[in-house]
């Protein structure tokens, strides 16, 4: 028999030992502590045989170690769902989506997550469901977005890894692309657009390596995810707080004389100060939005100012004309591609006109 205790305690079964066990990791996640398994293993039950020891060890390795991650994560994939042990999915480079488990139970499920969220010193329960950040795993660079089980009417928490690639693709790996250095060289204020996926921000990474290295870039995001080697930079992560919003940091960035202001992501408050940037004559300012198509992205950056700008007298008429006098260029991505680029000309009554930009060259 094996005992852990000073004590003699009555031994317990591998059934109900694995079940102490969890409950005692419970209490260290409770305080924000992963413990070691030298530590834990000490604050174990009697238990019956040394093979329950074993099995105690080797459940509390998977969830603090993670080799099993490291195997599903070896496949060539972009973003991996772990919707559930028995219902996880990987999307591929060609956007197809391949079905996997993960091997823990339902029981631990939770557990694990809660880990990865402590190991990233994120902040993630009931009052705060949502955390998206960066992280490595396994010599890989991830974008993390965890999703609490409070959310779902199943009670199952989430967990989605998007991959970031190491370096900038190669422009070509994008399709016809000789438009866009042209565009970037003479810097054109270019919007693009896509779907969750569709390579939008692979795209302006890979344009960015297109910039003069003597020019300064201000680089503005919700999540590090653009890679830049750029020289001369300065970079913002956006916070929690007023002070710290991609809408402040765009504003006090128009005080740091940029050659161009790269915005990660359109969302809400901070196109406004993206389009007053562009419309007190500041070129080459880059960013993305969801979009169905480009003309469609016009049209959402249009909802976003009349939704977020607080200038409530402003018609939607004369928004669109605004839009359409600073932004010159929109790139539609779809599975990877550039499917459309489209120059503006202008507005009329709210109805934009513009033309495709070499249209052939996009057609896939």
């Amino acid at each position: 028999m094996l005992s852990l205790f000073r004590e003699q305690e009555a031994p317990l079964g591998r059934e109900f030992a694995l079940a102490r066990a969890r409950e005692l990791l419970v209490s260290s996640l409770n305080k924000g502590i992963i413990p070691r398994w030298e530590d834990f293993f000490q604050e174990l039950p009697t238990l019956n045989e040394a093979e329950d020891l074993e099995a105690i060890k080797i459940n509390f390795l998977k969830l603090t170690h993670w080799e099993f991650l490291k195997d599903i994560l070896q496949h060539p994939s972009t973003e991996f769902f772990f919707h559930g042990p028995k219902s996880s999915q990987i999307v591929n480079f060609s956007g197809e989506k391949e079905s996997f488990e993960v091997p823990l139970s339902s029981e631990d499920w939770q557990l694990w997550l809660e880990i990865i969220s402590i190991h990233f010193k994120q902040n993630w329960n009931v009052e705060q469901p949502f955390a998206s950040f960066y992280g490595e795993l396994f010599g890989r660079n991830f974008r993390l977005t965890l999703v609490h089980a409070s959310t779902s009417p199943n009670n199952i928490s989430k967990l989605v890894l998007r991959s970031l690639a190491p370096r900038p693709h190669d422009l070509n790996s994008f399709g016809e692309t000789e438009v866009l250095e042209k565009l970037v060289r003479e810097k054109k204020n270019i919007l693009i657009s896509g779907s969750t996926g569709s390579g939008k921000t692979s795209l302006l990474t890979s344009l960015l390596g297109l910039v003069p290295s003597a020019e300064h870039l201000v680089i503005l995001e919700d999540t590090y995810e653009i890679l830049s080697p750029h020289p001369h930079q300065t970079r913002f992560l956006a916070g929690k707080s007023m002070e710290t919003s991609l809408k402040a940091y765009l504003s006090y960035s128009l005080r740091l004389s940029p050659d161009r202001i790269i915005l990660g992501e359109m969302r809400s408050h901070e196109v406004t100060p993206f389009l007053m940037a562009m419309n007190t004559g500041h070129k080459g300012l880059m960013g993305t939005i969801h979009a169905s198509s480009a003309v469609d992205a016009l049209h959402r950056v249009a909802l976003l100012f009349s939704l977020y700008s607080g200038e409530v007298n402003l018609s939607f008429e004369k928004v669109m004309e605004l839009i359409c006098r600073n932004l010159e260029t929109v790139v539609f991505m779809e599975n990877k591609k550039v499917k459309e680029v489209i120059q503006i000309l202008g507005s009329e009554k709210g109805v934009p006109f513009f033309e495709q930009i070499n249209a052939p060259l996009f057609k896939f």
